[in-house]
């Protein structure tokens, strides 16, 4: 129960960065934070 608690609150923080990113003048990250796993999981692969 707790697993998916912990997993709607990452994806509510993730809604609620793209929203304020969204409205700054960098409004191109916010295009980004979506890929930011899927980068993680390039690089790891890239490394090992």
């Amino acid at each position: 129960m707790w697993a998916l608690f912990l997993k709607c609150m990452l994806g509510a923080g993730v809604v609620l960065i793209i929203s304020i990113l969204s409205k700054s003048k960098a409004f191109y990250i916010a295009g980004l934070v979506p890929l930011f796993p899927t980068f993680a999981l390039i690089a790891h692969v890239i490394v090992f």
